[in-house]
């Protein structure tokens, strides 16, 4: 071989190396998925203004009328954010109060302006005691005295209102203070666990961790109501094992009535007209053993409703139901994973619910059920963005939804170095299936 031919076999050694580059980063891809169908969104300028790692797992997402989608995180310490569709980036926002997370509680008022629900960081590991005295349900009671520990000396999680036409222009770095209204502790010793409004009655419903209380805020009077809790037992069917079971989300009916889930699984409804919680006959699917030295039930996880004010439920074993509260009926939908849990939910423009399914410390993959009939539960697979040579990104955890103006599914990853991803559902039809079985 002469010289002048090393040059040549340079460029085609490089090349196979590039080939093989190119294969390894493919293994990125997630075959259930149309790869260019999704994307995700660094939490701000990496190395610059981006939320810290540790401060960045996403807990709480909302689209507002605006167009903007705001999220909030749990950590070290909460931080507020917006995607700019303008710009196509995320904004950090700044620091929420002293608040360590913020978990399904962020809602719109009518006049655009923002309320959130903080407290500490429920994804934060549960030190648990090793050793400790037997007897008669003595894990039980050993499990909650860790859970509640980190709560003896705290004094509340408090509510906060944020004003997006007074703030939004602003630029400020993760660790700034974000430009907050603190409205005070609505439940002492407790998290706020998850929010709804009620904007026609001027009402903020939420609920609590550890102790399950139902709480009432006027947002004129700006006083508070605790109503009580809406489960007295204590067990441990989950959202996690090491987790109290508490309901974690809420669903406002157009008459007013406040739905979620209370003991034995079963559906409790607030009404306003008497101002306290009411046990219905509904209970809510899930995984129910009946055993002399066991006793569990599933919470109500997620609620969706759709325009033609049909109410869906998903529940901490993993299953999807419809709600007649009318007349009292739960349809059970099916389960669309065998392990256990949906932790977030949201409907998409296509008549589809997404759901994402799976434990915590587990592969999370996305689900879609169709509310037509025609396709019913559809595996999209684990999250894996492939944007090689350029980036890639494989995610495991993910704990809120919500569904853009355009039909975008914003989902808010929850590890440590966490992104918000964006799938983009497309036509109705998904041309160029991938499931061959069902070509639609």
């Amino acid at each position: 071989m002469n010289r002048q031919q090393l040059p040549i076999w340079g460029a085609i050694l490089f090349a196979l190396q590039l080939a093989s580059d190119t294969a390894h980063a493919q293994k990125w891809v997630n075959p259930q998925f149309d790869a260019h169908r999704l994307d995700y969104r660094d939490l701000g300028y990496p190395d610059v203004t981006a939320i810290d790692a540790d401060n960045c797992p996403i807990t709480a997402l909302l689209t507002a009328a605006s167009g903007r989608v705001y999220g909030a995180t749990s950590g070290k310490a909460s931080c507020l954010f917006m995607y700019d569709r303008s710009i196509n980036k995320v904004r950090p926002l700044g620091r929420i109060g002293e608040a360590r997370g913020v978990y399904h509680a962020l809602v719109q008022d009518r006049d655009g302006t923002l309320y959130l629900g903080g407290g500490l960081n429920v994804l934060a590991p549960v030190p648990l005691t090793q050793e400790f005295p037997g007897g008669f349900r003595a894990i039980e009671e050993q499990l909650w005295k860790d859970i509640a520990a980190p709560y003896a000396n705290y004094a509340g999680g408090h509510l906060y209102r944020y004003d997006p036409a007074q703030y939004d222009a602003g630029t400020r770095m993760p660790n700034e203070p974000c430009p907050l209204e603190d409205l005070g502790v609505p439940v002492p010793a407790n998290t706020v666990y998850a929010l709804a409004i009620h904007a026609q009655a001027r009402q903020l419903y939420g609920l609590t961790y550890p102790d399950a209380r139902f709480f009432v805020w006027d947002l004129e009077k700006k006083q508070v109501r605790d109503v009580g809790p809406v489960l007295e037992r204590k067990v441990y069917s989950g959202p996690e094992r090491t987790w109290r079971s508490v309901p974690r989300a809420l669903y406002v009916a157009t008459d007013g009535r406040v739905f979620t889930s209370g003991e034995d699984g079963r559906i409790v409804t607030y009404v306003p007209a008497t101002q306290k919680l009411h046990r219905t006959a509904m209970q809510i699917p899930g995984e129910y053993w009946e055993a002399w030295n066991y006793y569990g039930y599933p919470v109500i996880e997620q609620w969706a409703a759709d325009a033609k004010g049909r109410v869906f439920g998903a529940t901490s074993d993993g299953f999807l139901f419809q709600m007649d509260a009318e007349h009292e009926q739960v349809v059970n939908l099916g389960k669309p994973r065998v392990t256990r849990r949906v932790r977030a939910m949201t409907l998409g423009s296509d008549e589809r619910l997404y759901l994402i399914c799976g434990e915590f410390q587990d592969v999370c993959k996305l689900i879609s059920y169709d509310l037509t009939g025609r396709e019913g539960f559809r595996d999209w697979g684990v999250l894996a963005v492939d944007r090689s040579p350029y980036y890639a990104k494989r995610a495991y955890q993910f704990d809120a939804m919500t569904t853009g103006v355009d039909g975008t599914i914003f989902i808010g990853e929850s590890d440590r170095r966490a992104s918000l991803f964006l799938f983009f559902p497309g036509a109705q039809g998904f041309a160029g299936g991938l499931n061959p079985s069902n070509p639609r």
